[in-house]
């Protein structure tokens, strides 16, 4: 006797191919059987009712890293239906930490992802992903190599060339954390130390990316007016490494770059045709969710906070800063589109959700010298939105052929509400409403198209003899309910949610299961 059968449901098995009515067995952690079941004997028995069954979502770009250490619930995913996440984004991961590094890590990662109890320990990828294993967790989850972290642990918090004993040095890192499990390198271009790397170091990392068989994960040098030349080194070094590249959170930001996408996508099918494995993913809002920091100017960052306390209390560095504020703040919408969704300390704390227009005016001072002195109050530690991204664009790539979905979720006081409702949203306003593309091409985005890309064993579709990460849902009332003005709203309308084989979301009510499984690339 099986664990479970679920009896007429239409089939969206994440292929892309047509849904088929049919029946689903569940054995242990696996899918036993598909197919017309209605002799086999299980222990539950649910009745579909021509409801939808597909592979859980998987997030290919999550910074739920803390989290998991932490042993947290993660209910605001488990709501969207998704059942893995990738983590380790944007060139900032939980490993390798050095003595040396951990203290500048803590400080970039703590405002994306929140501090982890007990503090960040000096560990590598082997002993982090044990850290996983012996800790409850939710969702499945693998992990990228964040390339700020091979720079801190061999070079430091420096604007430097790396020389090439340095680059040695972290392709031997990097090689110790494919052998570990790591399934790939992540790359975040527009933070430091990663923003210090040139293509030449990029190109040596890729080659021991291609040697593992990883993937390249790259929030790109930039993706506002010079988006195609940040593309075209992405492409070189996936032309001379050999490596597969992936584009993390597509996008063209600013105003005067909108329109640009379908340029953009030319570029991609040209990669593709010169035989570059690319693809790339992205989230369903016009607005992105970063820093207040990358206001400033890169040089500004060197050495992290104190670094940053350092330089910008010279007058004239303060001159220079204040003028590279001001462009930017422009560049990214203009003080009325950039929201504060979180800061460091409880004095600032009622400044959450609002405009850098509404700090300027609350303060009486320029809009660049508001942010210069609300971050240097909050050690650089202040996240923002930016409505700065064009509805037309999105839509755009989100009917390309390589798009997969990625959250880029993080939380806060007044987070980002894609991190509560993107992959709802792809379903309920992007397949449903609008007609963009049919639930089926819509579920492969989410589920076979990101578990090839990071190469999952048995994961992303409904086979026999794959993992059962299963969801079941009626499409008309699965809905994203988050706002850029409420976005503390979980997603609803499943009814069932699989990890595992093991139930996490039972008849609409989440259950205390935590069957998560720590996803380690197979060498």
């Amino acid at each position: 006797m099986i664990d479970f059968l679920i009896k007429n449901a239409l089939i969206v098995d994440g292929s892309g191919k047509q849904p088929f009515i049919g029946d689903v067995a569940v054995e242990g952690n696996t899918i036993f059987d598909i197919g017309d079941l209605k002799k086999t004997k299980a222990k539950t028995v649910i009745e579909a009712n021509r409801r939808i069954i597909s592979p859980g979502f998987i997030d290919i770009h999550s910074h739920s890293d803390v989290l998991f250490l932490n042993g947290s619930s993660i209910l605001h995913k488990l709501y969207q239906g998704v059942t893995t996440e990738l983590i380790g984004q944007d060139g900032i991961s939980a490993a390798p930490m050095t003595d040396s590094s951990k203290f500048f890590m803590a400080e970039i990662i703590e405002p994306i992802a929140g501090k982890i109890k007990g503090g960040w320990k000096s560990w590598n990828m082997h002993g982090f992903l044990e850290a996983l294993i012996h800790q409850k967790i939710q969702l499945n989850v693998a992990t990228l190599t964040g390339h700020s972290n091979l720079r801190m642990a061999v070079i430091g918090h420096k604007m430097a060339k790396a020389s090439q004993d340095d680059l040695q040095k972290m392709g031997t890192l990097l090689a110790e954390s494919f052998r570990q499990g790591s399934i790939g390198l992540s790359l975040g271009l527009i933070y430091q130390p990663s923003s210090y790397s040139d293509t030449d170091e990029l190109i040596a990392l890729g080659k021991v990316v291609k040697k593992y068989d990883g993937v390249l994960v790259a929030h790109i040098r930039n993706e506002q007016d010079q988006i195609m030349d940040a593309l075209d080194e992405m492409i070189t070094i996936g032309e001379k490494s050999g490596c597969r590249i992936h584009i993390s959170h597509l996008k063209c930001l600013g105003k005067k770059n909108w329109g640009k996408m379908s340029k953009v996508l030319d570029k991609f099918d040209k990669a593709l045709d010169q035989k570059i494995d690319i693809t790339f993913d992205q989230y369903p809002y016009n607005a992105s969710n970063t820093s207040l920091s990358l206001l400033l100017p890169s040089w500004t960052m060197e050495g992290g906070y104190q670094g940053f306390k350092k330089l910008s209390g010279n007058l004239e560095n303060r001159k220079k800063i204040l003028i590279a504020i001001k462009d930017t703040i422009e560049s990214r919408g203009g003080a009325s589109s950039i929201k504060i969704a979180s800061v460091k300390s409880d004095k600032n704390r009622g400044l959450t959700g609002k405009s850098i227009e509404y700090l300027s005016e609350s303060r009486g001072m320029p809009a660049e010298e508001a942010v210069l002195t609300l971050l240097a109050e909050e050690q650089l530690q202040v996240m923002a939105i930016y409505h700065a991204i064009s509805n037309s664009d999105i839509e755009c790539a989100m009917t390309h052929h390589l798009h997969t979905v990625g959250s880029d979720g993080v939380l806060g006081e007044h987070p980002h509400p894609r991190a509560f409702g993107a992959f709802a949203r792809i379903i309920d306003h992007y397949s449903e409403e609008k007609k963009l593309f049919p639930l089926e091409v819509a579920i492969e985005k989410m589920t076979s198209k990101p578990a090839k890309i990071m190469k999952l064993n048995k994961r992303g579709q409904i086979k026999k003899g794959y993992y059962a990460d299963l969801i079941i849902f009626e499409k008309e009332k699965f809905i994203d309910n988050a706002s850029f003005d409420n976005p503390k709203q979980f997603a609803t309308g499943l009814d069932w949610v699989f990890i595992n084989g093991t139930s996490v979301i039972h008849e609409g009510k989440i259950t205390d299961s935590y069957p998560g499984s720590v996803l380690k690339r197979i060498l």
